[in-house]
C-alpha cells in the first residue's frame, strides 16, 4: 500500500497534509514509492482518520471540521497528579455517562483515555496511580477527546492536554526557553486554564520551593491569561497544608486573577458513600467546570504574534 513519506503526513488514511485534493495531486506523494499492502487490506477497506490514541496536532483537521473544539489546560509541576485527574474523568464518564446536566456523546481517543485510566481500576492487584507522563522533546501534548451533548441536541467538543510538569517549570522561568514549546503552545491556544496545586508538595520537606514555584506559575498564567476561565485545583487534599502557605499560593492567584475558582481534589473520601458516587473527591465538579461551554460570544483577545506584519500574523497562530 503507498504511503506518504512525509512523516507528518498521514496520507492516504486522511487527506494531504498540504491541502491537495487528491494524494496524486502532490508532489512529495509522486516522489513516493509503492509498499506492500498489510495482510487483510482490501480495496475496499474504510479507514478512519483516527487510531483512538491520544490526538496530536495533525489529527484535529477532521475534528475542527464539524466545530470549534474547547481545549482545556492542566497547567502545573510534576507529579502534582494531572493525569490522575484526566483519568478520573474518564472514570467519572464511564460510571455515569454523563457531565453535569449533558450527556456524553463519543471520543476519539477511547484509547487514549483507557490507557491513563486503567491503573485506578481494580484489575487482578491494587489500583496505583497512572506512570508519570515523560517529558520528551514534543512541540505539543498529547490531546484526549471528549464530546457532549446538550438537551437541545447541541454537540460539543472538548480536548483534555495530558502534559509533563517538566514543560511548566521551564516555562514559568523563560516563556521562550526551547524546551518550553510544548507548555507555550499550550498557553497559547487552550480555551480554559486549570492551575493544579500539589498539596504534597507544599505540605512536604521542600515546602518552601513548592510554594515558591507554585507562586511563580500562577503569576505566568495570569500574565499569559488574556481573559480565559481559570481555575485552581488543590490536589491531594486530604494533606493539610499550613495556612501560611495556603495563603501565599491563594493570594498570589487573586492579586492576578480576582475572579478564579478554586476546587479540592482527594483519592480520600469523606466517607464510605462517596466511594459508590465518585472514587475520587470532587471529580465531578472539577469535570463539569472544565467542560462548560463559553459564553456565547466570548472570544479571549487574541495571541500577538510580535510583528507588525499582517501577513505574519496571519500565520501566529498556525
Amino acid at each position: 500500500m503507498k504511503r506518504c513519506p512525509d512523516s507528518r503526513c498521514n496520507a492516504p488514511d486522511v487527506a494531504c497534509r498540504l491541502g491537495e485534493a487528491t494524494p496524486a495531486d502532490c508532489a512529495v506523494w509522486g516522489n513516493s514509492a509503492d509498499t506492500e499492502a498489510p495482510e487483510g487490506d482490501s480495496p475496499n477497506l474504510t479507514l478512519l482518520p483516527w487510531s483512538g490514541a491520544a490526538l496530536g496536532t495533525t489529527d484535529l483537521a477532521f475534528l475542527t471540521s464539524r466545530g470549534d473544539p474547547k481545549l482545556v489546560a492542566l497547567i502545573g509541576p510534576h507529579n502534582a497528579g494531572k493525569t490522575t485527574l484526566l483519568a478520573a474523568f474518564y472514570q467519572q464518564i464511564g460510571r455515569t455517562g454523563s457531565i453535569g446536566e449533558v450527556r456524553f456523546a463519543g471520543s476519539y481517543s477511547l484509547e487514549g483515555w483507557e490507557a491513563i485510566a486503567h491503573a485506578l481500576r481494580w484489575e487482578g492487584g491494587t489500583p496505583k496511580f497512572p506512570p508519570h507522563t515523560p517529558s520528551g522533546t514534543g512541540r505539543a501534548p498529547g490531546l484526549l477527546h471528549l464530546a457532549q451533548r446538550a438537551a437541545d441536541g447541541n454537540l460539543s467538543d472538548f480536548l483534555f492536554a495530558d502534559t509533563p510538569g517538566e514543560w511548566f517549570q521551564r516555562w514559568t522561568m523563560d516563556v521562550d526557553a526551547p524546551d518550553a514549546e510544548g507548555a507555550r503552545w499550550l498557553a497559547d491556544r487552550a480555551s480554559t486554564l486549570a492551575i493544579v496545586a500539589d498539596c504534597e508538595a507544599l505540605s512536604g520537606a521542600k515546602r518552601g520551593e513548592a510554594r515558591n514555584e507554585m507562586v511563580s506559575l500562577i503569576r505566568r498564567v495570569a500574565s499569559e491569561r488574556r481573559g480565559r476561565p481559570v481555575a485552581l485545583i488543590w490536589t491531594k487534599a486530604d494533606i493539610q497544608v499550613s495556612q501560611p502557605i495556603r495563603d501565599a499560593v491563594r493570594n498570589a492567584a487573586k492579586r492576578g486573577m480576582p475572579d478564579i475558582v478554586e476546587f479540592e481534589t482527594s483519592v480520600v473520601p469523606r466517607s464510605l458513600d462517596d466511594i459508590a458516587i465518585e472514587p475520587i473527591a470532587a471529580v465531578k465538579t472539577v469535570l463539569a467546570w472544565a467542560t462548560t461551554p463559553l459564553p456565547v460570544g466570548f472570544s479571549p483577545p487574541a495571541y500577538s504574534s510580535g510583528t507588525r506584519d499582517p501577513f505574519f500574523s496571519i500565520g501566529a497562530d498556525a
